[in-house]
């Protein structure tokens, strides 16, 4: 169940629930009554389609915890304020990330096109990434470095510090190798590596 609050400057009570607010804020409640997204901007404009919005800043929560902090330009919603997008210099922070893209759109998780990330310890970029409100980072067709490899794979996933991926194309200390499979932790510089294959070595 969602419970969307649209705010302008007016006092709203929705199912027991009550906030006053001065600028346009889209508001979603998840089933237990707590957060579970904020959308504010300068401007937002009803439209035939749904929303259009104008300096957009979207925090998203878990479990009514700040999670995702996504700024952008551009926003546009369906009736509801459930589905959304954000173009034009989309940037962020979450997770220990701070991060780009070249748009963003929320369904049932956060997408990102053109993705691209840092945090102390490691770099990724993504052609799309798909990030679970509890931290799970999906990445699709990305690359990643940090100060003991550069890595390149078809799929991997990221959360509590550590990389999973799949069909893996990796250089470090002198070696070039091809994997099945990796397991990765940056902040230590241990990779493990299954069906290896060593391309060339130094």
């Amino acid at each position: 169940m969602f419970v969307l609050l649209i705010l302008c400057g007016l006092s709203f009570s929705v199912f027991a629930q009550t906030a006053t607010l001065t600028a346009p804020w889209l508001l979603v409640y998840d089933a237990e009554g707590r957060p579970r997204w904020e959308i504010r901007m300068e401007k937002l404009v009803r439209t035939k389609d749904g929303w259009e919005g104008e300096k957009v800043s979207v925090t998203l929560f878990f479990q009514g915890e700040p999670s995702i902090f996504v700024e952008a330009e551009k926003l546009s919603a369906d009736p509801l304020g459930r589905r959304w997008s954000l173009k034009e210099e989309v940037s962020g922070q979450g997770h220990g990330f701070s991060f780009t893209a070249k748009e963003a759109s929320w369904t049932e998780h956060l997408v990102l096109l053109e993705f691209s990330a840092q945090r102390e310890d490691l770099t990724v970029f993504a052609e799309e990434a798909h990030w679970e409100l509890n931290g799970l980072l999906e990445l699709f067709s990305a690359t990643a470095s940090s100060a003991q490899w550069s890595l390149c794979f078809s799929y991997g996933q990221y959360k509590d510090g550590t990389l999973f991926a799949q069909e893996v194309e990796a250089e470090g200390f002198g070696l070039k190798i091809q994997a099945e499979y990796l397991e990765f932790s940056p902040d230590e510089g241990r990779a493990k590596f299954r069906g290896v294959k060593v391309v060339r070595s130094s």
